[in-house]
């Protein structure tokens, strides 16, 4: 109430930008955990069963309604099964490429939604949107096509633990291509009219719980361990469950009722050069020349594609 409009702003970019430091930091903190023996199986359930009881201690004590209609539990399920995909294609591909650059990848997910969404005339054609398109899979196709890729072929990245260059790097980049589809699946459910209704927080529940269920699943088949066996394994999962989860999803949703969607998705395109960044400074990311100048354009691509079309603001 003592907030005037230009600090909502400030604060709501704030609060937006440190969800994009959360997830920013998703692939090194990964990393990391990789490197003190924790499984891939094991690392995901730990994160998502944590981050889930964090968030639903959240939403007793705060009295938020978490019961939903019969047509937003629907959807919820395609909701859930989105973020799923997404998740374990994008972990998929950190055992062949570095986080950086799976992160990259799957930032084309924007240009993704808008095609689809011009496809099926959700979104009219306009030049801005199309360019937004195209660069994005321009920066994809540098990406994809950099002959520094191919370099040191079959060989193991000593920090990262990746499968190095060649194929592996190609098999990387698409399970990273299909965590963007995957997260197109989950946005598209996230936007449906039955589930916009619902409290955003529960729809996180739901999401966190799905996901620590079906990575139970998972480690019980595969008979990886469930929990983190090490005090520091233990530390690692606390950090990705609070941090990377339960920080994220409440400073993004302060920051979207602040300053609006289309404004928080503008803000967030820092999280791939925040991957990046703390990629090189935490566990040693290489990024070659052009891999650099095909993030820029797939960041410019996202910055496109959020950026308010001059008919909606009257001009």
């Amino acid at each position: 109430m003592f907030l005037n409009k230009g600090n909502n702003r400030i604060l709501g970019a704030g609060s937006v930008t440190i969800t994009s430091i959360c997830y920013g930091l998703v692939p090194s903190f990964s990393f990391i955990a990789f490197g003190m023996g924790v499984e891939t199986a094991t690392l995901l359930f730990n994160k998502f069963l944590y981050a889930a009881i964090i968030m639903w201690a959240f939403l007793l004590i705060r009295g938020i309604k978490f019961r939903f209609s019969r047509e937003a539990a629907l959807t919820m399920v395609v909701t859930c099964f989105g973020y799923i995909f997404m998740s374990t294609t994008l972990y998929i591909s950190f055992d062949y490429i570095s986080g950086s650059l799976a992160t990259i990848v799957s930032f084309t997910f924007p240009a993704m939604i808008v095609t689809i969404e011009m496809a099926t005339h959700r979104e009219p054609v306009r030049a801005t949107k199309i360019l937004a398109v195209l660069l994005s899979f321009a920066g994809l196709m540098l990406i994809v096509w950099s002959p520094d890729i191919f370099a040191g072929a079959g060989q193991t990245d000593a920090v990262s633990g990746t499968a190095g260059g060649g194929y592996g790097t190609l098999i990387g980049i698409f399970f990273a291509f299909l965590a963007a589809v995957g997260y197109v699946v989950y946005i598209f459910g996230l936007d449906a009219k039955s589930v916009r209704k619902e409290n955003s927080f529960a729809v996180a529940g739901y999401v966190m719980t799905s996901a620590a269920a079906v990575n139970l699943i998972r480690c019980l088949i595969s008979g990886k361990p469930l929990f983190a066996a090490a005090p520091n394994q233990f530390g690692m999962m606390i950090l990705l469950s609070v941090v990377c989860v339960f920080i994220a999803i409440l400073c993004y949703a302060i920051g979207v009722r602040l300053i609006g969607p289309s404004n928080a998705a503008l803000v967030n395109t820092l999280e791939p050069v925040l991957a990046c960044i703390f990629g090189y400074f935490l566990v040693g990311d290489q990024l070659t020349g052009r891999m650099m100048i095909g993030a820029a354009l797939v960041v410019s691509a996202v910055l496109l594609t959020n950026l308010p079309d001059r008919q909606e603001n009257g001009n």
